[in-house]
């Protein structure tokens, strides 16, 4: 029998809680790439995607992803979406949160990345899914914008951490309560 996989997240925000402007854009968050960047580092990345096998991605966030030239190697995309008959690129399947987390344990992933838009953040949460959530608080308020968790029912966190990075950035590291 196949180990549950772990599910983490790994996203950024403004202090008021959007990781995109109106239009979808992270363009945003340059400056504060290049801050994270200004020590020679990456804020850590390189040592948290190294650890990441697959990943979980709303349907607009694998085509704007995809746009950048997948930056993710050969890891395969767990696409949530609608339309279940998607195909693409670095696709392994699309659906339901449900399927999706069927098709990962089926799978064997050890490690899987729960990224892009808040509503893919609010369905993997609501299905029990995020084990860890490390979240990146900008120190900017966009006013407007797409926010990192849809509306839903509330959850409760365990703070693990906090780390003060370069360019006054925020790291939180949250436990999910069960």
């Amino acid at each position: 029998m196949t180990a549950n996989p772990t599910y983490v997240g790994y996203i950024a925000m403004s202090l008021d809680g959007f990781i995109a402007d109106p239009d979808g854009s992270v363009d945003w968050l340059n400056p504060f790439n290049e801050a994270l960047a200004s020590d020679g580092g990456d804020g850590g990345y390189g040592e948290f995607i190294s650890s990441i096998d697959a990943l979980i991605m709303g349907r607009a966030t694998y085509d704007q992803v995809l746009g950048w030239g997948w930056p993710y190697d050969e890891r395969p995309a767990y696409v949530l979406t609608r339309q279940t008959k998607i195909k693409g690129p670095h696709i392994a399947a699309a659906g339901s949160i449900e399927s999706l987390k069927t098709a990962i344990l089926e799978a064997g992933h050890k490690k899987v990345w729960i990224l892009g838009g808040g509503k893919t953040q609010r369905a993997a949460i609501d299905a029990g899914m995020f084990d860890t959530l490390r979240v990146f608080i900008m120190p900017t308020l966009l006013g407007q914008g797409l926010p990192c968790f849809a509306a839903g029912k509330q959850h409760d966190l365990t703070l693990l951490d906090v780390t003060k990075l370069p360019g006054g950035i925020l790291q939180i590291d949250y436990k999910i309560k069960g």
